[in-house]
């Protein structure tokens, strides 16, 4: 399956709102985990369906509620009218190809973001759709896989004395967003440092290093393909007027929304780079080309008189004076010799050698 672009052959045809899952299935069970928080104090539980969810949200206390994988439709067609939410964004939920979004609606804000990290292993980018629902007290995530992204913001939560348990569900999804930023600038760092290596010996580069720039060049374009259009999320986000949002909460967006230009000014810099370090490499093989071309030009200017020479007396002529001179041939040695040192001399003078 192409990783710029997904099989879309499942959904050809059918209409809006069609819940066709589209991409790689990366789990072969859902879960279902959530989290009821007040400053005062947290439950945990991870309930098998959505059934007889929504009667546990309640104005009394937040609630988030992660779903992991994608590939039962049934699952998020349930959650989709549980808790009523857009046929269209349900469809967008599914199709892990979608470009990370940002909508609003009267009682709900939608987000698609990406998370990604760089494997060290197998050098290879790889990416997961994450997908946010902002309600009146209940936050609800849907990933592809059961990774723990947000185990940092876990540990806030089961922390009461910091200060995430006091604030509301759109604070909650301002700290999980920021979370994968922090995780985009950690990878790239990662990334950024692999390149930085590679272009420390670009001069002295064998056909291997030239591959992984190309490799490392790809896998940027796979992150900034997936993590430009976020900075319209952010933005879209932090411009919003929903009354989901508490004003405090703005200030933490603002900040979020710097964080996403500083993540997308690292992809700019590093795909620059080894552009940089491409065309460096290709003009030092260039140069050595034309290092080679100018000694053989060289030896082949050089040559070129002493082969006339060589020539003219060799002829078969029976009359030729200088045959019959007792010391003809070490004259026409001193000759040559002459003409190549004068040559050597000039080519120096010229700064060709």
């Amino acid at each position: 399956m192409a990783r710029f672009l997904k099989d879309r052959t499942k959904s050809k045809g059918a209409a809006p709102g069609s819940l066709i899952f589209i991409g790689k299935q990366k789990m072969t069970k859902n879960s279902i985990q959530v989290i009821q928080y007040t400053s005062e104090g947290l439950k945990e539980f991870f309930p098998e369906t959505m059934e007889n969810i929504v009667d546990i949200v309640s104005n009394d206390h937040m609630t988030w509620i992660n779903i992991s994988g994608l590939q039962n439709t049934k699952l998020i067609a349930d959650m989709g009218k549980t808790f009523d939410v857009s046929s269209l964004f349900l469809e967008d939920i599914l199709n892990t190809d979608q470009r990370p979004r940002f909508s609003e609606e009267s009682d709900h804000l939608y987000i698609i973001a990406k998370s990604f990290y760089f494997g060290k292993d197998d050098g290879i980018v790889h990416m997961e759709q994450i997908s946010f629902i902002v309600g009146s007290h209940y936050l609800i995530t849907i990933q592809e896989t059961d990774a723990d992204y947000f185990k940092d913001v876990k540990k806030r939560l089961y922390d009461g004395k910091t200060r995430i348990r006091s604030f509301g569900t759109d604070y909650l999804c301002y700290a999980l967003l920021d979370t994968l930023v922090d995780n985009y600038i950690i990878n790239l760092e990662i990334l950024g440092a692999a390149i930085e290596e590679r272009g420390k010996t670009i001069l002295e580069a064998d056909a291997k290093v030239i591959e992984d720039l190309y490799h490392y060049k790809t896998e940027l374009s796979y992150i900034r393909k997936n993590v430009r259009p976020f900075k319209e999320v952010t933005t879209r986000f932090t411009n919003c007027d929903s009354p989901l949002i508490n004003q405090n909460t703005y200030t933490y967006l603002h900040d979020l929304d710097d964080l996403v230009v500083q993540a997308q000014e690292a992809i700019e810099i590093y795909y620059s780079m080894i552009s940089d370090q491409i065309n460096l490499y290709q003009t030092n093989i260039g140069n050595r080309q034309n290092d080679v071309m100018k000694v053989l030009t060289i030896f082949s200017t050089i040559f070129i008189p002493l082969t006339f020479i060589a020539g003219i007396y060799g002829m078969n002529f029976e009359y030729i004076p200088e045959l019959k001179h007792h010391y003809a041939y070490f004259i026409l040695w001193g000759i040559m010799v002459i003409i190549t040192i004068t040559m050597l001399l000039y080519f120096k003078r010229k700064k060709w050698l």
